[in-house]
């Protein structure tokens, strides 16, 4: 890059480095050589990095003008994939801080299942392969064909997995679970791993309830059932719910005391340490009693959790002060999605 004698290059890194990306979109007009410095992958890589450290948080409201029922599958390194709940082959990958987007071809899943009733989609994930620097998305479907015995009243159900691969810009088969993923639109919690899981359950001969993963780099799934919790009091089934503290899979289960009365509920946080070992389940620690809240959403930092109100509003819990903080972000009851992004000039055209 050229420079003026008086700035040196390390120097100007170093400050190019803390600018936001739409600066730095600015920047790459002030001249060739600058335009070619910061779309550099080396530069991209440096400035994602340093926007990985653990600087001060903020938040901000983006309304979507379209009316479709679109969610969050789940951002990574400053991409995010987003899903319209509407129609299954409505998928996007979108960096909002380059306003780069891309529509993802359909999937194949139709042409391959000709000879099934109906193709149901029933999980999706996004996720980074570390190992080839490649962006994925998983795809979890449902088959159904009729019993020629009991017709439509007992469709028999078979399941296929594909991957789409940005780098190749194509979806191909890969080995699939029988397993029913639950929420399916809201797309899976993803650690910097590369592990990504949904809320499942077993079918078929394997009866059991947890969490169904998937190895984005190896391709391979691994299911982990739920841990003993016939210890507490009388648990809700209604407000289980799963988050990622840590980076590993997080369990919390909602319950009251037998004979209790009111809406006061107790929340058991309980910590997944190993993939696929039910006993590495460890109880973390014991939230309440809490009143006028639904369900934990994710974990921020030193135990605070986002929360959904039955008021339908976002808040914030501190265990250690039992304070609860109203964030005056509205929503549609169970619509709530909490996803951590970092600005990234990673670029989807470029899958790199």
């Amino acid at each position: 890059m050229v420079m003026n004698n008086h700035f040196p290059e390390d120097l100007l890194l170093q400050i190019l480095l803390w600018l936001p990306v739409i600066s730095l979109s600015r920047f790459k007009c002030v001249c060739k050589s600058w335009y070619a410095f910061i779309s550099d992958q080396t530069f991209i890589y440096k400035h994602l990095l340093h926007a990985q450290s653990p600087y001060p948080y903020h938040h901000h409201i983006l309304e979507l003008s379209t009316r479709a029922r679109m969610y969050i599958v789940g951002s990574c390194n400053g991409l995010v994939c987003l899903h319209d709940s509407s129609s299954w082959n409505n998928t996007l990958l979108w960096n909002p801080a380059t306003k780069e987007t891309k529509v993802v071809p359909i999937s194949n899943m139709p042409l391959l299942c000709a000879d099934y009733d109906v193709v149901s989609l029933n999980g999706i994930g996004f996720g980074f392969d570390a190992k080839t620097h490649d962006y994925k998305i998983i795809s979890h479907f449902h088959l159904y064909e009729p019993d020629p015995y009991l017709e439509q009243y007992s469709p028999i159900i078979t399941y296929r997995s594909e991957v789409y691969s940005l780098r190749a810009d194509s979806w191909r088969q890969i080995d699939s679970v029988n397993c029913h993923i639950w929420d399916s639109t809201r797309g899976m919690r993803t650690n910097q791993n590369g592990i990504g899981s949904w809320w499942a359950s077993g079918d078929n001969d394997a009866n059991w309830v947890g969490i169904l993963s998937f190895d984005i780099t190896k391709e391979v799934f691994l299911a982990t059932p739920l841990p003993d919790i016939s210890d507490i009091g009388y648990p809700f089934h209604k407000y289980q719910q799963y988050f990622l503290l840590n980076e590993l899979v997080a369990f919390a289960i909602s319950w009251k005391a037998i004979g209790e009365e009111g809406s006061r509920m107790w929340w058991d946080i309980w910590l997944l340490n190993e993939y696929g070992v039910t006993e590495s389940w460890t109880k973390l620690f014991r939230v309440g009693p809490l009143t006028g809240v639904i369900r934990p959403l994710e974990y921020w930092m030193n135990d605070i959790i986002f929360w959904e109100k039955d008021d339908e509003q976002l808040a914030l819990y501190d265990p250690s002060t039992k304070e609860m903080t109203n964030l005056q972000i509205e929503g549609e009851s169970l619509s709530f999605q909490v996803i951590t992004y970092m600005e990234s000039l990673v670029s989807i055209s470029g899958a790199n």
